[in-house]
């Protein structure tokens, strides 16, 4: 169970975030966030491999599903989306609170 509890609350703060989006009706478009999980997602994960490779960042495999190639770990992805939904969503409030829609 140890080894699913990040990936857990990564997915349980990711739907809180967009029933969050939902009820304060931001407009959540799949397409707004699927442009920016593709712009910015591979050059995230191209940072965390570097830094895993030159020994910056450590992950422990006991507490993790997996160690991808290049000692990432296998939740890194979805951490990393998540916070490009968090991101996205702070951006569309801002945009609404200020009148930028």
């Amino acid at each position: 169970m140890t080894h699913c509890a990040y990936l857990v609350a990564i997915l349980v703060s990711a739907s809180g975030v967009v029933l969050l989006a939902r009820r304060q009706r931001l407009g959540l478009s799949g397409r707004r966030l699927l442009a920016a999980l593709v712009l910015t997602l591979p050059v995230m994960l191209a940072v965390d491999l570097a830094g895993a490779l030159r020994g910056w960042f450590h992950s422990d495999a006991r507490l993790s599903l997996g160690i991808l190639p290049g000692g990432v770990s296998a939740e890194e992805p979805f951490l990393l989306a998540f916070l490009v939904l968090v991101a996205v969503v702070l951006w569309q409030g801002a945009a609404r609170l200020f009148g930028e829609d």
